[in-house]
This record gives structure tokens, C-alpha cells and sequence, in this order.
């Protein structure tokens, strides 16, 4: 088997609006009474609404989260020369000390999160290096950015050590061909 080394497009960039809707989009998310714990071996995630809400927009949250992430989302495609992007899931994640998310990847294009409360003591998202399937790396993100990876990225939350709360808003999303670029012509 023959291994080329090919780079991949990780993107970091703080979501502008994030001081004006932090505290609101923690209050709704505080308050939905819809939510799970999802709990199985190696994930133990204190509050998520992956399972009850998917990608449902009239949830409050959502609605002070979508304005600022469309915007967010076009300087994203402009600058990576795509032409456009498709929501398909978005939910919240809220980690507790102890709580944790397992090895995991994603479907669609590119996978999303963005760090609505990352206290420093939290810790980041780890990804596994795909060509040895073995060296773990971090994420150097802090409160308010938005990390933009390949959905086959393996990643994980790691255990909160911490005594703080951790919450992430995550979607998957598809992308259209980069400017220049036609379905099916090299």
C-alpha cells in the first residue's frame, strides 16, 4: 500500500457576533425543556438536543444563533472560493465535569462547531491524525471561534476535568464546487 500525505483544510475563525449572543443563546438552551443526556461507552454528553431537534429552526436558540452564522458561513465561502453551503444538522452539547464525547466523525462535507462557553479549564477538541490513525492533535480554539474540518476527521471531546460547563453548537453541511470548478471536469 503506497500513503500519500495530502493537507486538509482545517479553518478557525472567532464568530463576530459572539458577545452579543452568548448569554441569550445560553439562556435558551438553559430553558429548552427538550434535550437528552446521551450516555453510552466512552460518551456521556450532560445535555444535547441532537436526538429531539436536529435541525429545527424555530428553536430560540437557533434564532438568535442563524443570522450571525449565515454571514459567518458566506466570508467563509468567499474565502475558500466555494460557492455556496447547505445546513443539515445543527445541535447543542453541553459537558459537565466528567462528561465526555468519544472517538467520532461525521457525514456530509465539513463538520462545525462553535464554542459558545469554553472556560479555560475546558478542555479542547482533539482530532486523530489520518495518516497514522494513532497521533492525537488539539484544536487551538478559544470561546467564540468556529472550527470548520472535513466531516471524516476523527475527533472527540475530551473527559471535563474541570469543574466548568462547556457548551458547543455543532452542524454538518455541504458545500458546492469552488469557483472555477464543474460536477465531473478534472
Amino acid at each position: 500500500m503506497k500513503t500519500v500525505n495530502v493537507s486538509f483544510p482545517v479553518h478557525i475563525r472567532r464568530l463576530h457576533e459572539h458577545e452579543d449572543i452568548k448569554y441569550k443563546m445560553l439562556q435558551s438552551i438553559n430553558n429548552q425543556s427538550e434535550y437528552d443526556r446521551l450516555q453510552s461507552p466512552g460518551n456521556d454528553i450532560t445535555r444535547c438536543d441532537y436526538t429531539t431537534s436536529r435541525f429545527d429552526k424555530e428553536r430560540g436558540w437557533v434564532k438568535y444563533f442563524i443570522d450571525p452564522l449565515v454571514n459567518h458561513l458566506e466570508n467563509w465561502c468567499k474565502d475558500t472560493n466555494y460557492n455556496g453551503f447547505e445546513i443539515y444538522d445543527m445541535w447543542f452539547q453541553q459537558y459537565t465535569t466528567n462528561s465526555t464525547h468519544g472517538w467520532h466523525n461525521h457525514g456530509h462535507n465539513f463538520t462545525n462547531v462553535y464554542y459558545l462557553e469554553l472556560p479555560e479549564d475546558s478542555p479542547q477538541t482533539e482530532w486523530l491524525d489520518p495518516v497514522d490513525n494513532k497521533t492525537v492533535h488539539k484544536f487551538d480554539v478559544k470561546e467564540g471561534d468556529i472550527i470548520t474540518f472535513p466531516s471524516f476527521l476523527i475527533h472527540r471531546a475530551p473527559i471535563n476535568n474541570s469543574m466548568s460547563q462547556k457548551t458547543i453548537i455543532s452542524w454538518n453541511m455541504d458545500t458546492s464546487f469552488p469557483d472555477g470548478y464543474e460536477a465531473g471536469n478534472k
